[in-house]
């Protein structure tokens, strides 16, 4: 039987709702090439913050949509060069633009900002119920003050594809665990995509909210036409920079999300300083070591360094 969703139709409503549930649930934004997707999540998250300041943004950019315009503090641009030589720092409220780096590459550095974030976190609520009592206070005061961290994930079928949970590779876990529950270490996500539903892991599906643009995709059409033609025609006609935000049981909007957001971040340097002992640099922060196959035969990647 045809479910027919409930359509709410206020502007602040949508962006009420999506602000609400960007710290407790995933949030996948699909609509076609040119449609205005980034220009109107730049938008979308700077209400979002306004609304919960305890929010803080991580961005995974691949193609320098953010890197010029994004309501976060820092950027940095990461190549395979700033990667041998520790030059990335894992920082709250940055952009990090991607571009120059192959796919698996891309992969296995987001792998490692999450799995370090989710380590970090995890740790601080074991804490809690495991160590001594001045242990679980100190860290209940940590906890009680660590803001929700939400990443943006541009072309988020690099990293939650079809098959990406199915690759024997030491990221699979770590995107999992973000998936399955990261809600319960203040980790959700907005996922951004060009490619249909479909090509996204059927694990983050079932676990996601939708914001809509136009729709060409059949796949995705038929799947909404099954709970809802009209909504489903609806997308395939909407004008360019109109969004729909779709919970499943609720339908907000259509709204036209405007491009709001001018801020451009600030460049963040790593200073580089003589080393006389590297040991000491070693104790100083986080070192991770990752291999990453290329055609024939396997790319090494030196250990880097993230404050």
């Amino acid at each position: 039987m045809e479910k027919q969703t409930t359509l709410v139709m206020s502007d602040t409503d949508f962006y009420d709702q999506i602000a609400k549930d960007s710290k407790q649930a995933l949030i996948q934004m699909i609509s076609e090439a040119g449609h205005g997707k980034t220009s109107s999540l730049r938008t979308i998250i700077a209400y979002c913050r306004e609304k919960h300041p305890d929010i803080v943004f991580k961005i995974f950019d691949v193609s320098q949509a953010w890197f010029h315009c994004a309501p976060v503090k820092y950027r940095q641009y990461v190549t395979m060069e700033k990667i041998e030589k520790s030059h990335i720092a894992n920082l709250e409220d940055c952009v990090y633009e991607m571009g120059a780096l192959p796919n698996e590459v891309k992969r296995a550095f987001v792998g490692t900002i999450v799995g370090m974030d989710y380590e970090k976190r995890y740790n601080i609520k074991l804490k809690i119920t495991q160590g001594t009592e001045e242990e679980r206070q100190k860290a209940q005061e940590e906890w009680d003050t660590i803001p929700t961290l939400v990443f943006i994930y541009e072309e988020s079928n690099i990293y939650f594809g079809s098959y990406s949970f199915r690759k024997n590779d030491a990221y699979t876990p770590i995107f999992q665990n973000f998936v399955s529950v990261g809600r319960n270490y203040k980790m959700r996500g907005f996922l951004v995509a060009t490619a249909e539903q479909g090509e996204i892991a059927p694990s983050l599906r079932r676990r996601s909210r939708r914001i809509f643009g136009r729709l060409v995709s059949e796949g995705d059409l038929s799947r909404i036409r099954r709970k809802d033609k009209e909504l489903a025609a609806y997308l395939k006609e909407i004008p360019r920079y109109h969004f729909i935000y779709y919970t499943g049981e609720h339908t907000y909007g259509p709204v036209r999300v405007p491009d709001s957001v001018k801020h451009v971040p600030e460049d963040y340097v790593i200073e580089v300083q003589p080393q006389v002992n590297p040991v000491t640099q070693f104790d100083a922060g986080w070192w991770i070591k990752f291999g990453v196959g290329f055609g024939a035969g396997l790319l090494f990647l030196r250990f880097f360094h993230i404050i």
